[in-house]
């Protein structure tokens, strides 16, 4: 976003201890010299792509390089601001190009930023003339006026004239000279900074690009940077559980089998040590079960297998609440939001097997255009709430990650219906 045109203090007294008041005055004078400069250079450069692009081959190259070098010239304007102002102006971005060598210097010689860039120089010339008649007045006249009483009477034959104002008297010389002092202290440095922050206007309307279409274009690069951070962790789930499922789960299989095969060889031998034997196998099948059901968690593998409507039955089959499922998701959406929506089911069944004390409950899982809607409805107690710490915030917070929406209705006595809405797109 494009700060002030000017930073130079509003109070008086702070504008004498600001560097920026100077860093305007020399930015000021320097406006001739980027007219003499750089406007000359931008002149020339865009009569050579006006003449060039019609040219065949010869001005194809000529209208592009043209162009480029009007931008160039422009990024330099703008950081000779940002120098001196400490102006942000945003820049702007050149044509896309595409590959057709005609039609791109066309392109160029047509692009409105091009001439947007080239009027400011344009009416820089103008306001450069004015910024040196200001910093004349304001600089200059004001030293004269107050060391007027030192020299009038010996060098100024005891008479003065400030255009229609003649000093004649020694009085009216001291005079002057307060003026002077008060306007060198109180009116130079305004003029310094309404001139630099009418120059900082200037270069943010015609250097400068469109802001509103630079935050459209930076949300756009954070929804799909966050698109990209919320496919690498459910990647990374989709890692750990299969890491879990061929490394680990197998090895405490192996270890249960293993441990089953040791306590039938070794019979009724030895029963302190067929019963830590015992404990041990017991051990190695509870892990298993919870090491499965950790991995079901991250991510099961039928669901990148066959999908929400396998997965989600799947879900239903094992929770002891009798539930229906009616999953319509064509075209399938992508393994993120596959993932959402089935970690949004399996929450709510858990909600509604530990707390509803419900007789049954119903999933539906539709896809219309872009968003796919799950539904989970129970006809147990009601009351429950999203703060109650049943898990059901951070499911909202991942409906939330992409862009989604939870909502809850859930009133004393029931029904409950929790809803999740998540683009597809």
């Amino acid at each position: 976003m494009t700060t002030i045109a000017s930073p130079v203090p509003r109070h008086p007294w702070r504008l004498w201890r600001s560097p920026y008041l100077w860093l305007a005055t020399v930015h000021l004078l320097a406006d001739s010299v980027v007219v003499l400069t750089s406007g000359l250079l931008a002149l020339g450069a865009i009569c050579i792509a006006i003449l060039g692009w019609p040219l065949a081959f010869l001005g194809v190259p000529l209208s592009r390089g043209a162009a480029r070098a009007v931008y160039a010239l422009a990024g330099w304007e703008r950081a000779r601001a940002r120098i001196t102002r400490g102006q942000e102006v945003l820049p702007v971005k050149p044509p896309e190009l595409s590959g057709d060598r005609v039609l791109d210097a066309r392109r160029t010689v047509t692009d409105p930023n091009l001439w947007r860039q080239f009027l400011y120089y344009v009416l820089l010339l103008p306001a450069a003339a004015s910024w040196l008649v200001l910093i004349v007045i304001a600089w200059s006249v004001p030293p004269v006026l107050i060391t007027l009483p030192l020299y009038f009477a010996r060098f100024a034959a005891e008479r003065s004239q400030l255009g229609p104002f003649v000093i004649d008297t020694l009085a009216e010389a001291v005079t002057a000279a307060v003026l002077g002092a008060l306007f060198l202290v109180f009116v130079s440095p305004v003029l310094m900074r309404t001139a630099s922050t009418l120059d900082g206007h200037l270069a943010r309307i015609y250097l400068g690009g469109d802001e509103t279409g630079a935050l459209t274009e930076r949300v756009s690069r954070l929804v799909t940077s966050r698109q990209q951070v919320v496919d690498s962790a459910e990647a990374e789930r989709r890692r750990m559980e299969r890491d879990l499922h061929d490394g680990a789960q197998q090895r405490l299989v192996s270890l249960a089998m293993t441990l089953g095969r040791a306590k039938n060889r070794l019979g009724e031998k030895d029963p302190a040590v067929r019963s830590l034997i015992e404990e041990a196998h017991s051990e190695a099948l509870q892990a298993i079960a919870e090491l499965r059901d950790l991995t079901r968690g991250l991510h099961p593998p039928i669901l990148t297998d066959r999908g929400l409507d396998a997965a989600i039955s799947a879900v239903a089959a094992r929770s002891p609440v009798p539930v229906r499922v009616s999953v319509d998701v064509e075209p399938r959406p992508s393994l993120t939001v596959e993932s959402i929506a089935y970690f949004v089911v399996t929450e709510a069944l858990t909600n509604v097997a530990k707390h509803a004390a419900a007789a049954r409950a119903e999933v539906r899982i539709t896809r219309v255009g872009d968003v796919l809607r799950v539904e989970v409805t129970d006809d147990g107690r009601g009351g429950a709430r999203a703060e109650d710490g049943s898990g059901l915030q951070g499911l909202a917070d991942r409906v939330a990650g992409v862009d989604g929406q939870l909502s809850l209705v859930s009133p004393v006595g029931g029904p409950t219906v929790l809803t999740a809405e998540v683009p597809c797109g």
